[in-house]
């Protein structure tokens, strides 16, 4: 039996979660969420991969060059969700292209990015496509979203 894959992608700032302490998501670490998506993703007969870049440039490369090796994508471009630098055409361009090739796609963050107070916050989803979308549980936005992404592989 062939199980499917997917390719957890975290964006710039995740390496270091200490800001997420602040918000109650207590000694959270990288390290943490990949185990937890690891332990899900095993209970769920799914391969993943897990990676954390700190350069835009290279996160959308990777999405693009990675395209045909994965089923699914889960994103957590952080960084990119307040910045000003990103490449939303590249962005766009990328996500678009995963899903048109049928391929699920969720954009997950740890903390609630529409929270009163929060500037510049704001999702990432391409215009156009079907990516889903998950905010504010902590590690659990992951859990969610490999729950969600599992159903849609098996749905298709």
């Amino acid at each position: 039996m062939n199980s499917n894959k997917i390719l957890i992608l975290n964006g710039p700032g995740l390496a270091d979660l200490s800001n997420c302490n602040e918000i109650g998501h207590d000694n959270l670490t990288l390290d943490i969420v990949q185990e937890k998506c690891s332990e899900t993703c095993k209970i769920l007969g799914l391969e993943m991969d897990f990676r954390q870049k700190d350069d835009e440039a290279e996160l959308l490369r990777v999405l693009i060059d990675d395209i045909d090796s994965f089923d699914a994508f889960i994103i957590n471009p952080v960084g990119h969700s307040h910045s000003s630098s990103i490449n939303q055409d590249m962005y766009s361009s990328a996500i678009n292209k995963i899903s048109g090739q049928n391929k699920p796609v969720i954009e997950v963050h740890i903390e609630n990015i529409f929270r009163q107070g929060k500037k510049n916050h704001k999702p990432l989803q391409a215009l156009g496509s079907s990516v889903g979308f998950v905010s504010g549980l902590g590690m659990y936005s992951y859990v969610l979203a490999i729950n969600a992404v599992n159903k849609q592989l098996n749905n298709n």
